[in-house]
């Protein structure tokens, strides 16, 4: 018998994969070592190795956009335009905030 996922489980994983990001980087960890310790900590095995990878990316020069582009079944669209704002302007805290929270209530797939 499979069981199937609870609708909107998904999204909630991935709230809480950037809300843990968001907190570490308001923490003042680097956007390097917060993936890593992501990676390490996460249950997700998906979202394990969806961390490591942006960690990677990153640490050979790619923009977070960018890494997360090579994972689009994962990032929506929508998550991919936030951090690319985020990127041009500088406006971490809000874009991460924004991710997050609309993942967690619904508002982003």
């Amino acid at each position: 018998m499979t069981v199937e996922p609870e609708p909107g489980a998904r999204q909630k994983r991935l709230g809480v994969f950037w809300k843990k990001y968001l907190r570490l980087w308001r923490g003042g960890v680097s956007a390097l070592s917060a993936f890593a310790v992501i990676a390490e900590e996460e249950r997700d095995p998906e979202l394990k190795e969806v961390a490591a990878s942006l960690g990677r990316a990153m640490g050979e020069g790619q923009s977070l956009t960018e890494a997360m582009q090579a994972h689009g079944a994962v990032f929506s669209p929508s998550a991919v335009a936030l951090i690319r704002a985020a990127e041009q302007h500088g406006e971490w805290d809000a874009a991460l905030t924004e991710l997050s929270d609309g993942l967690l209530e619904g508002t982003f797939d």
